[in-house]
């Protein structure tokens, strides 16, 4: 067994909310996005992302999808 499951239950609530005010505290620092259900996190499987778009290469080419899954903090990006 790992560490995490071997914790017990008030262990695993505090590291939870802890896990949840980093994330909080994260998405201040960035600038705002659009809150979207159309996408799924790949690590929690969850449909509560933020997103945003950048041009990041040529202007022929599509615009880069940044992605910020609201629930585990995971990021990820697609064109």
């Amino acid at each position: 067994m790992s560490a995490e499951e071997m914790a017990s239950d008030e262990l695993k609530q505090l590291r939870n909310v802890l896990t949840q005010e980093a994330i909080r505290e994260h998405q201040m620092a960035k600038t705002g996005g659009t809150t979207t259900d159309l996408l799924q996190c790949g690590k929690c499987k969850k449909k509560n992302c933020t997103y945003n778009q950048v041009q990041t290469r040529s202007a022929d080419e599509p615009m880069t999808t940044f992605v910020l899954c609201n629930e585990c903090g995971n990021r990820w990006k697609f064109c």
